[in-house]
């Protein structure tokens, strides 16, 4: 039983990082794509993928409460295999953006559902735990996809990117088969509502979900095109890819021992000290460092994974019995900043340059960490 339990994690983690992973794949395989896409057409795709993300996020939280989450996140993996065979396949930029959207619409169902399945089978002490161990596939998708992708790309072409994405997600999709149903539950008792609205009257919820929106939305930009902007400053591919990984390399730590320093300086201190270190961390990349620019992404990926959990702890804090509500908000507005980031990025570096991209982006998270500051109660 307990070996299973922890399985259910392993598979979990797993499906979270597919859901991850597929969304970084393109800023880093289209440097080497045929298909020769442009800025704009870059930013297109990262687009889609998030407006498709976001659509479902509220109904995934509904589904997944309401029916054995197994099925929902095996669908989820399945769509989202299919939808990256055809990006793989794709011939043209109008298929990739179509891939790209379903990609999105398939991948959001992957965290209410895997989530849910955890929080049914671990309680007390061990669900922090066992939430701990599944949250690493965030940092580790990062790190995956600047040291696999770049090869990958090199030796085997851009479009087996995507056909890994396809197997793997198969792959894993078969294997909650093995899950046995009292496990998965039957879902919950029906409720009234989609989502508790008395949580838009939440000043803290407001402060959050606004917050968090800045926050992420340079986090986006960050992750989306660091890839190509380290190949600007002269590093080769792997080194390139060596430095994109350092974006969360360190934040494999950092996730394990969050928690201490969220008890130690509290949630709000934590968020505003880390954010605004982020933000200066940010503002460094548009300096001339070279190869210094390698240390700063190291710096980054620590800083960045103590943010994370948290943003997590500060929703559980404000929502207590309607923290699924207020997560949900807030995650809707999180996510909703990455459809925007795009956009955003490839005006200023049509305009202007990556120098104040990431000077515009670093004074974005700098502006959240003070915005954080007006969260009540939560120390």
């Amino acid at each position: 039983m307990e070996f299973r339990r922890w399985f259910l994690v392993g598979i979990a983690s797993a499906s979270f990082f597919l859901s991850y992973f597929s969304r970084l794949a393109w800023g880093i395989v289209s440097v080497y794509s045929t298909l020769r896409p442009t800025i704009v057409e870059d930013s297109i795709v990262f687009s889609l993928f998030f407006i498709g993300y976001v659509i479902v996020q509220l109904p995934s939280g509904f589904v997944s409460d309401r029916v054995d989450p197994r099925y929902v996140i095996m669908a989820a993996l399945v769509g989202l295999a299919l939808s990256s065979l055809v990006s793989g396949l794709g011939d043209s930029m109008f298929v990739e953006y179509i891939a790209s959207f379903f990609m999105g619409l398939s991948a959001g169902w992957v965290y209410p559902g895997t989530v849910k399945l955890i929080s049914m089978n671990f309680r007390g002490k061990d669900l922090p735990i066992a939430m701990g161990y599944y949250s690493l596939a965030w940092p580790l998708s990062i790190v995956l996809a600047g040291a696999v992708l770049p090869f990958i790309s090199i030796n085997l072409g851009w479009r087996w990117a995507y056909y890994v994405v396809f197997l793997v997600s198969i792959i894993t999709s078969i294997l909650y088969l093995t899950i046995k149903p009292g496990m998965a539950g039957n879902g919950g008792r029906p409720q009234r509502g989609l989502v508790d609205f008395s949580v838009f009257r939440n000043a803290n919820a407001l402060v959050v979900s606004f917050s968090g929106f800045l926050f992420f939305l340079s986090y986006w930009i960050i992750t989306l095109y660091a890839y190509k902007y380290f190949l600007t400053l002269g590093l080769n591919d792997y080194l390139a890819g060596f430095a994109y990984s350092l974006l969360a390399l360190a934040g494999i730590p950092s996730t394990i021992i969050a928690g201490y320093i969220i008890r130690r300086l509290g949630v709000k201190n934590t968020l505003v000290i880390f954010e605004a270190a982020y933000g200066i961390l940010t503002i460094l990349l548009s300096l001339p460092l070279g190869a210094w620019v390698i240390t700063v992404a190291a710096f980054m990926g620590f800083v960045r994974f103590v943010i994370t959990p948290a943003n997590s702890t500060a929703v559980s804090l404000i929502g207590g019995e309607r923290a699924g509500s207020t997560s949900g908000m807030a995650n809707f507005f999180w996510q909703l900043s990455g459809a925007v980031a795009p956009g955003i990025a490839a005006y200023v570096l049509l305009t202007l340059n990556y120098k104040y991209l990431w000077l515009i982006s670093g004074i974005v998270i700098i502006i959240s960490a003070i915005i954080y500051q007006f969260l009540l109660r939560l120390n």
